[in-house]
């Protein structure tokens, strides 16, 4: 063999055992690297007349019901917020009591750890 099928080889099985490593680690602690359920902060007003704001987000990277909390708790734990996470066209609808900028709520999905933009 030559040196460059050896480092070929090389860079393929680094490729496999990070893949592996991966695949591995989902299967035993959920696809979010937690073993744990998130629990889901429950809005206090349910009542959907009292939230005259309404705003639509795109969120990218969800995967499991643990996203869906974390996304929905991010909002859902701060006085005057109700979201809710649609997984089929991955979206959150936000009713506030207050008015916010498309940014500001980008913001708190950010920090939440995922990526977002108006819809």
């Amino acid at each position: 063999m030559n040196l460059p099928t050896i480092i070929i080889c090389v860079i393929l099985v680094i490729i496999i055992c990070i893949g592996i490593r991966s695949t591995k680690k989902r299967a035993t602690s959920g696809c979010c690297g937690s073993s744990e359920t998130i629990k889901k902060v429950k809005v206090k007003d349910k009542n959907k007349e009292h939230y005259p704001y309404k705003a639509v987000l795109k969120v990218y990277d969800i995967h499991c019901q643990n996203c869906v909390h974390t996304i929905e708790n991010a909002f859902n734990s701060q006085d005057g917020f109700y979201a809710k996470v649609n997984t089929e066209d991955n979206t959150v609808t936000i009713l506030s009591k207050q008015e916010h900028t498309i940014d500001e709520l980008i913001d708190i999905v950010t920090k939440a750890g995922y990526t977002s933009k108006a819809v």
